[in-house]
């Protein structure tokens, strides 16, 4: 940990464990009463957001209460006691606000007692059982130590960190675009042909990337957490923004409203974020800003990270039952570098619990060893292009994904360079959802997309769509092998392979997906032993072997198709 003066008071863990930093005295080396002697090791290059000024004092009560046009505020459990001192402080209070942007957003004016206080804006709508999170506004704070950090960088130090302690704290301030980002907390530039310093943002514990129980009434904050009270009025405001500035971050290093993750060009720094948690103001619309934007860096390490809105799953609030409406707004969770970076690009242990448009932008050279995203309405982005970025040339990797409860659990967001990508493989998707869905950006985005999933989960075979022919092939982890037995007229599936028809009571008529794009090839076999036939027929005027259909008329007799150039071609 660090003051503000060069010698600093932090310490080493001295390989102790990660959880094992602990106060220091006042003056550089020295050990605070009753601290372990072990950590008398300074670390001058620890920034402390708590030495900064910074409170994590972040409250919250779920019984607010709130008449449209007024700005008194209610609680029955009484939680604004005198000893609080709750004046002054920021405050969200959910369901307040107009339709979509759902929260309300201003500071505490008074307090008349425990049970009421009055708010600095009045109610747009009429709330109760509302969720109420206030604190200490520590924008200012946690900038000054992210500040300090930078200028021991920028005097020829390689490595700094800013250190946030155990606790909840609020950042309430505006989006500041004077480091060439856009966030309540930024950093800067770095020059390309200088040395890549690294700047990590870290709390204590794994716990960060916690998983929000489905019976709790308030937001998962765990741990070191940061806590934003930022959304934007319309969805007006949120579009003109985003042109001029880029997608805005509660951390946000340089970004493609700046250039930067545009046309290869990237701020030459390592930003590592690990074990925080960040959580952002709920909106219904999805006009909340994202957790943080690392797309103008040039690498970057996310390890035990948890973000999500405010939002709660519990009965009453049920803030995520409809995810499609996020789909209104803009909002992206996170934002790892944009294609075109350097080839360092990795996740592990990264937990989304919702709230976001899109809850995650993957890109190139991405390596993801655990993710999860709940309740959003695109669970994970694979960027090909976005934003004047180069295509992506080179894949990314997820080993685990959960996603569930998203209208889209993979989204395709532009196409990959020369035309094909991007390129993603997931070892393991695992879905809660009957109708699992990868949809993009375009049909173009859709059918330059490459790559292999695995769909595990409780998912329905004929619920698995894409929204326009896909080059990313979906295996069926639920089977040993995609078998399936048919006995009507049928169309293929995007996860079959192999078709055993059975024609004994009729004709039969197996209609093929489309062969622009599609990754898949199908072996149809005719089972039954009647006269009747398996016509096999290409979708549209799509051909087989140059002819409009392929006929089975035998029992036992079969044949397995390939697509090529948009038509299908028989191989055995």
């Amino acid at each position: 940990m660090s003051t503000k003066n060069t010698a600093g008071t932090g310490r080493d863990n001295l390989e102790l464990g990660e959880a094992a930093t602990m106060n220091v005295g006042t003056t550089a080396g020295t050990v605070a009463a009753g601290d372990d002697e072990r950590f008398s090791a300074a670390s001058p290059w620890v920034f402390d957001v708590t030495t900064y000024g910074a409170v994590g004092d972040v409250r919250t009560a779920t019984d607010g209460a709130m008449t449209s046009g007024s700005a008194i505020l209610t609680c029955a459990s009484g939680p604004f006691t005198a000893a609080s001192n709750p004046v002054g402080k920021s405050i969200i209070v959910k369901g307040a606000a107009a339709n979509g942007v759902t929260s309300l957003v201003t500071t505490i004016s008074s307090r008349q007692s425990n049970t009421q206080v009055t708010l600095a804006a009045n109610a747009a709508t009429t709330a109760s059982g509302a969720l109420v999170v206030w604190g200490t506004d520590n924008t200012d704070a946690i900038q000054d130590a992210v500040d300090a950090a930078e200028a021991y960088l920028a005097d020829g130090n390689t490595y700094a960190q800013v250190y946030t302690p155990p606790q909840p704290f609020l950042i309430a301030g505006p989006l500041n675009n004077t480091k060439s980002g856009n966030g309540q907390i930024v950093f800067g530039v770095y020059p390309t042909s200088a040395n890549k310093p690294i700047l990590e943002f870290r709390g204590e514990g794994d716990g960060a990337a916690a998983v929000r129980h489905w019976q709790q009434t308030v937001p998962q904050m765990a741990g070191s957490c940061w806590v934003s009270a930022g959304v934007y009025a319309s969805t007006s405001a949120q579009t003109t923004n985003i042109n001029a500035d880029g997608n805005p971050g509660v951390l946000s290093g340089p970004n493609e409203g700046f250039g930067y993750g545009a046309s290869a060009l990237f701020s030459n720094i390592m930003p590592v974020i690990r074990n925080m948690a960040i959580l952002t103001t709920h909106s219904t619309f999805g006009l909340t800003y994202g957790a943080a934007n690392l797309y103008g860096c040039a690498n970057a390490h996310v390890e035990n990270l948890g973000f999500g809105t405010l939002g709660t799953v519990a009965s009453p609030s049920t803030d995520y039952s409809s995810p499609g409406t996020f789909g209104t707004g803009l909002s992206v969770g996170l934002l790892l570098p944009a294609p075109g970076n350097n080839d360092n690009v990795i996740a592990k242990n990264i937990g989304c619990g919702g709230g976001y448009t899109y809850a995650c932008f993957v890109t190139e050279h991405a390596m993801i060893d655990r993710y999860m995203a709940l309740y959003c309405w695109a669970g994970l982005v694979a960027v090909g292009t976005y934003a004047s970025s180069v295509g992506s040339v080179h894949a990314m990797k997820i080993l685990s994904a959960s996603i569930e409860a998203c209208t889209n659990e993979l989204y395709i967001m532009g196409v990959g360079s020369a035309g094909i990508g991007p390129i993603i493989d997931i070892d393991q998707l695992s879905t809660e959802s009957g109708t699992p869905n990868i949809a993009g950006s375009s049909a173009g985005a859709m059918a330059a997309a490459r790559g292999i999933v695995r769909l595990t989960g409780l998912f329905t075979e004929s619920g698995v769509s894409v929204g326009n022919p896909c080059g990313i092939k979906l295996i069926n982890g639920q089977v040993p092998y995609p078998v399936r037995s048919v006995n009507a007229d049928a169309t293929v599936r995007v996860i079959d392979e192999v078709l055993l028809v059975d024609a004994s009571g009729d004709n039969r008529v197996i209609t093929l997906i489309s062969a622009v794009a599609t990754p898949n090839s199908y072996t149809i076999k005719k089972i039954d032993s009647s006269g009747n036939t398996v016509t096999i027929d290409g979708a549209g005027s799509e051909t087989i072997d140059g002819a409009t259909t392929k006929v089975l008329s035998s029992q036992w007799e079969s044949v397995t198709l390939i697509p090529s150039g948009g038509n299908w071609y028989v191989v055995a």
